[in-house]
């Protein structure tokens, strides 16, 4: 019999956690190690599938009441007999653990015959898509309809549409992989990958999970400070411009920016603050900035005299 799983040390909650907790356990790790995510890697790939069965088990009052009295989720038959559970994930939906058989071990050795057969035979490709979508979709997810071309085993090409779900999250380069849909084998099919490509925004850009944006501001705001409103991905919100600001600062929005893809956390936004002159100045208002300038005046290229002999 194999070891019993620590299912409350996978998904990382006490033996008294709440449904509640273990539902947001669950999500955060399945978000991180999910296949879709870490195409590729077999760990991430393993754990997913530990983390999955933890969930199964702990979120089931009645699998987890089993679990914690007596080490596991399902009905063990007694000694000499053979155990049996259901189990959507097997073929036929039957899952034996064989035992002492005795007389039945002709009648079950045909099925698990059957199952090696199968796993030994060819796998289909793995076959690879560019998709383009908006900045939007990149940012915020969403579902995207696509048809693709693929060989099946007998050497025909044909065509499928899918409705693909895409992440928040996702950027240029990322790949989702749509498992099954790739090219079909003579075993299991092989996997569709979609490589991203995100058309640039008008105003916003982005590093990694941080977004940016330059905002004009008038050389008034700039002098004295102002409440602004500024363009989110969210939509708009307020934020405050310090007195006295130079060209070019950048003020952080916190919690404004694009979700990770692994930790569901969101980046910040940057503001970048440019400094815009009036179009046009009427005969006061040069006046007045004559008298700013003989009342107040600065030299802000004073750091550089030395390059200039």
């Amino acid at each position: 019999m194999p070891p019993k799983k620590d299912y409350y040390n996978i998904l990382g909650v006490s033996r008294n956690a709440t449904k509640e907790e273990i539902k947001k356990a669950y999500r955060k790790l399945a978000r991180k190690y999910h296949p879709d995510l870490n195409p590729g890697n077999k760990d991430a790939e393993q754990r997913f599938k530990e983390i999955q069965e933890a969930n199964e088990v702990l979120s089931n009052e009645e699998k987890r009441k089993n679990y914690d009295t007596f080490g596991t989720s399902d009905f063990q038959a007694g000694p000499g007999r053979t155990s049996w559970r259901w189990s959507e994930g097997t073929p036929g939906g039957l899952e034996f653990d064989i035992g002492d058989l005795g007389g039945f071990e002709n009648l079950f050795g045909d099925i698990l015959s059957s199952r090696s057969t199968e796993r030994g035979r060819s796998r289909g490709r793995d076959i690879e898509y560019q998709v383009t979508i908006d900045f939007e979709a990149a940012i915020k997810g969403g579902t995207r309809d696509l048809t693709v071309s693929k060989q099946t085993k007998d050497g025909k090409v044909v065509t499928e549409t899918l409705s693909v779900k895409i992440p928040a999250g996702v950027d240029d380069g990322s790949k989702i992989r749509v498992k099954g849909k790739g090219e079909v084998g003579r075993g299991t099919s092989g996997d569709l990958f979609l490589r991203i490509k995100v058309k640039p925004h008008a105003i916003f850009g982005r590093k990694k999970d941080d977004i940016y944006v330059e905002l004009p501001i008038t050389l008034y705001e700039a002098a004295l400070g102002a409440n602004i409103a500024v363009p989110t991905v969210d939509g708009s919100a307020t934020m405050t411009v310090p007195p006295n600001v130079q060209n070019g600062t950048k003020l952080r929005l916190k919690g404004k920016g694009v979700e990770n893809l692994k930790t569901g956390q969101r980046g910040d936004q940057y503001v970048v603050l440019k400094i815009a002159m009036p179009e046009t100045i009427n005969e006061r208002t040069k006046n007045t900035f004559e008298e700013l300038r003989n009342s107040n005046p600065y030299n802000p290229r004073s750091h550089l005299e030395k390059y200039m002999r």
